[in-house]
């Protein structure tokens, strides 16, 4: 799969991904493959802290994005998720105001994620981060498209998939194995 996320986005589409619907395999199943996830995004003091509520909160804020960008989210439930993550104002070193987390941990992982969010709804980004069409995919990708109209995380799958499966429902055609 073609991923091209913006650095500034790839631990949000990172977190978006860490379900794969077709194999059904989820990092954010189980406190130790959660724990896992985290040092293996170099979040290790995090992962060592990890609890079950911290698992649940992770889940429950990748799941309302994912339904978020595919239009169907339940904006009062996201809101309530982002709302019990905090977020500070800090200042680089060349003196520019950035958003960042305010706590350590998990929050302060998912607090990371939060900010990338608004700094890529700010520059225009955020609306490129798609979910697949394909039901059997679902993954996330970053339409990188001069009109962002993209609808497959990648064209030689699932768009290749898609194309030929509307190709014989038009002419009838019975699918070959």
């Amino acid at each position: 799969m073609e991923s091209g996320v913006p650095e500034s986005l790839w631990l949000v589409e990172s977190l978006l991904n860490s379900v794969d619907v077709e194999s059904g395999q989820d990092d954010l199943n189980s406190l130790p493959r959660f724990r896992r996830w985290l040092r293996d995004h170099g979040r290790g003091p995090a992962a060592d802290g990890a609890t079950e509520a911290d698992l649940t909160l992770a889940r429950d804020l990748r799941d309302a994005l994912r339904d978020e960008l595919s239009g169907g989210g339940d904006r009062v439930g996201l809101d309530r998720l982002a709302g019990g993550i905090a977020l500070a104002v800090r200042f680089a070193p060349d003196g520019r105001a950035v958003l960042a987390p305010a706590q350590d941990g998990v929050r302060g992982v998912l607090g990371e994620v939060l900010a990338a969010i608004v700094r890529a709804e700010h520059e225009g980004t955020w609306s490129r981060l798609k979910v697949c069409s394909s039901s059997t995919c679902r993954c996330v990708y970053y339409d990188r498209s001069k009109n962002g109209s993209r609808r497959w995380c990648s064209m030689r799958i699932c768009g290749n998939r898609s194309k030929t499966r509307t190709y014989r429902e038009r002419s009838g055609a019975s699918p070959t194995t």
